[in-house]
């Protein structure tokens, strides 16, 4: 089977778009041609595909992550169960494709399946963004649901030292009041010990980073003109793919960049 690159991913987005566009949301259809991969998504979600098909697996848990590689996946044969936590994004996907998969609202620190009910699961950018807790939570749910020898592929922040993210405007439907917002973790080689892999459910079987040198240079750049409240993305549109292949380069876990992204590729034990 042919493993999804960024490029065969974005036609499919936008072919996505188009057929949309006859069935709504109209919102929804035109976001997937205007930004068909975010700058990240340009190497997480073909290398989380490639591993999920290298996997052979019968039956996929999708965590939240973005639903274009789970209609890609699906449209190769593969059974996949996409969730979200947002009920509004889970019916957009569902009117887009016209049901072609599972779509199901979820939350992923109380998953309702049944114990070892998947073969594989995966979350791309979507664990460090689970506030409190809720990432530990969200592990143990899926090594849960997971059956024992299936697969996990795991993308998310990465640095040198582990820190949290808040922001100081409305984010993710919660109203800003003057307390900053938790947005994410940018992990550190101990936490993602301490808060992902704590319990020995999982044995690591792949890790490796990209770091994002010219990310955040891009980014200041960009926000001297657009307010901090405003998603850069949607200002920049298909340009965030040329941003994501050049400014995404494999690194090493030992020696990481001030901003980078871990891939994890686990095996239930």
């Amino acid at each position: 089977m042919i493993e999804p690159s960024a490029l065969t991913l974005a036609r499919y987005s936008v072919a996505l778009g188009v057929r949309g566009l006859r069935r709504g949301p109209l919102r929804a259809a035109l976001w997937r041609i205007w930004m068909p991969l975010d700058v990240d998504r340009v190497r997480e979600l073909p290398w989380v595909g490639s591993r999920i098909l290298r996997a052979r697996s019968q039956r996929v848990l999708d965590i939240a992550s973005p639903k274009l590689l789970a209609c890609w996946l699906a449209d190769r044969g593969v059974e996949v169960v996409a969730t979200d936590v947002w009920a509004q994004e889970v019916e957009d996907w569902r009117r887009l494709t016209a049901d072609a998969l599972r779509f199901e609202t979820a939350d992923a620190t109380r998953l309702q399946y049944e114990d070892a009910s998947f073969d594989a699961a995966y979350s791309a950018s979507v664990i460090e963004h689970i506030p409190g807790d809720g990432d530990m939570a969200a592990m143990a749910e899926l090594a849960r649901v997971l059956k024992p020898g299936g697969t996990l592929a795991l993308t998310f922040p990465f640095a040198r030292e582990h820190s949290d993210e808040h922001v100081e405007h409305d984010l993710y439907g919660e109203r800003y009041t003057g307390t900053p917002i938790f947005f994410q973790r940018h992990y550190s080689a101990e936490s993602v010990q301490e808060r992902l892999l704590a319990g020995g459910a999982f044995t690591v079987v792949e890790q490796g980073i990209w770091r994002k040198a010219a990310v955040q240079e891009a980014q200041g750049r960009v926000r001297k003109i657009v307010p901090a409240r405003f998603e850069i993305g949607r200002f920049l549109g298909p340009l965030l793919m040329v941003l994501g292949a050049r400014a995404l380069t494999d690194g090493r876990v030992e020696d990481p960049g001030p901003d980078n992204v871990m891939r994890l590729l686990l095996r239930r034990n």
